[in-house]
């Protein structure tokens, strides 16, 4: 080092000094503020894995399919359920990840599916859950709940690896910044402590008005009670009616009032909202004579086979069904007024309805 540089040295060191010495008044507080600088640096610090924390939130975007019409959560309140437990907004139109949730109604109440899609369309996890109540709202935050946990999941697992990447050095500039991939759904999210297995069997007690043709002289109103059990996609009933009275007239005035009724039997088959049955029924005729001088009553016992296509409603714990019936008489009948036949009753008769029912389970 030549001699010039070492005086140049001396001389900075020298005026350093002499700068120094001019405010000597502080010097006395230079340990109290080298104290304050190191608490400083201790409270940043610890001050920095949260700012680490909150640059891992997860963001995806979301595809919520529903029957909101039916009385399902709307796209917004599931995304407010969902903030809610997760603290932060998660959900970006942008999001290179994709959440799928849908909620599909059964027979036993509701099925709900949440789907993990990576950028390339690739699946990386999926969870079912299901409820029996008829409310929607349950399922919903059901999905609500399993969804936060998952996040939160990946955010803490996401904001660990940031916490060891610091004592590495950093990555190349190629490096993929993507939103780490959620864990396989299957194996962490606890499902719903409402979750049930739903109950295989379905009772209900019902009762509905109805129109016969053929079963009187004229069409005529009919009721009916019945007691339905379904199982899954199958399902038997019990029922009995009963109908108002039809009189047939002659021309000399006399005449016979016909009453109808009988008890049924049948089995069915279901498919979303339709279903199909065979119908067997024991039926009886009661044959008044009227306008005449010695009336009598006779009653006639018959059989019926046939078939029935139904549609049928949930409504919370109500049933509501429409069906039309089809019968064919196994023997004939004729009504006999005076020694002559007034009416026969035809070989085959049909019913058109419409029935409410409660569930009880």
């Amino acid at each position: 080092m030549t001699e010039s540089v070492r005086r140049l040295r001396r001389a900075r060191r020298q005026r350093g000094g002499a700068a120094a010495a001019r405010f000597g008044y502080a010097r006395g507080l230079r340990s109290l503020q080298r104290g304050f600088g190191a608490a400083f640096v201790a409270i940043a610090a610890l001050a920095a894995p949260s700012a680490g924390h909150a640059a891992t939130d997860t963001l995806v975007q979301l595809d919520y399919q529903a029957d909101e019409q039916g009385g399902c959560v709307g796209e917004d309140e599931l995304r407010r359920m969902v903030t809610a437990q997760l603290g932060h907004d998660p959900f970006r139109a942008d999001a290179d990840q994709r959440l799928s949730i849908t909620i599909t109604r059964t027979d036993a109440g509701f099925d709900g599916r949440i789907v993990w899609t990576e950028a390339d369309g690739r699946q990386v996890g999926e969870r079912r859950l299901s409820s029996r109540s008829r409310d929607c709202h349950e399922i919903a935050a059901n999905l609500a709940f399993a969804v936060a946990l998952q996040l939160q999941l990946v955010e803490r697992g996401a904001s660990n690896e940031d916490g060891a990447a610091d004592e590495k050095p950093p990555p190349d500039s190629g490096a993929d910044n993507r939103t780490p991939a959620p864990p396989d759904l299957s194996a962490q999210a606890p499902a719903s402590p409402r979750e049930a297995s739903p109950t295989p069997l379905h009772l209900a007690v019902g009762a509905g008005p109805a129109l016969g043709i053929g079963m009187t002289p004229n069409a005529t109103a009919f009721g009916r009670l019945f007691v339905a059990a379904r199982f899954s996609p199958f399902s038997a009933e019990l029922a009995a009616d009963a109908s108002l009275p039809a009189t047939l007239r002659e021309p000399d005035g006399n005449g016979v009032m016909v009453n109808a009724m009988g008890s049924s039997v049948a089995g069915c088959g279901h498919v979303s909202f339709a279903s199909a049955c065979v119908l067997g029924r024991l039926g009886w005729i009661r044959a008044r004579g009227t306008g005449i001088a010695s009336p009598r009553t006779s009653w006639g016992t018959f059989g019926e086979v046939g078939a029935r296509l139904a549609g049928t409603w949930e409504l919370g714990r109500f049933v509501v069904s429409v069906h039309a019936d089809a019968l064919v008489m196994l023997s004939r009948w004729n009504v006999v007024l005076n020694d002559a036949v007034v009416w026969s009753v035809p070989r085959v008769g049909g019913v058109v309805g419409a029935d409410v029912a409660l569930r009880f389970f």
